[in-house]
């Protein structure tokens, strides 16, 4: 499955986001990737991290596992405010609050920029498909 998105949707998201460093490096990144979401997590996993790998699999495979755990079997809320957001795009305590869940869940070398990547991926894919396609990925 693509990890790519539109550079116009990266710049809609941008618009929409909370405003600090670390996501602000996170959107630069993307579009440096031309919209690539997966490469631009690896690219700012290495940069920050030294390297993309955690434990024996990429930080990415690891926190896309961890997440379907948590929003597709057990945290309703959290898969409620991914659906909302994707109705209401302008809602940035949303946004923040998902981000700040997404951290604190996963319990792995994560910080806004990188969670910001994760967050965009599933709004592109939607919380189904990401639920099914991360489930059967494994």
């Amino acid at each position: 499955m693509t990890t790519k998105l539109s550079l116009s949707d990266v710049e809609y998201w941008q618009k929409q986001w909370p405003k600090d460093e670390a996501t602000e490096t996170a959107f630069e990144m993307i579009f440096t990737e031309n919209g690539d979401i997966e490469t631009a997590f690896n690219e700012l996993c290495k940069e920050k991290n030294g390297t993309i790998q955690y434990g024996n699999q990429s930080l990415w495979k690891v926190t896309l596992t961890v997440l379907r755990k948590e929003i597709c079997n057990k945290n309703d809320s959290l898969k409620s405010e991914i659906k909302t957001l994707r109705k209401n795009p302008k809602e940035t305590a949303i946004i923040t609050g998902i981000i700040v869940s997404i951290i604190e869940k996963c319990q792995l070398p994560l910080d806004t920029g990188l969670a910001t990547m994760i967050v965009l991926w599933i709004l592109k894919v939607g919380i189904d498909i990401f639920c099914n396609y991360t489930e059967n990925d494994q």
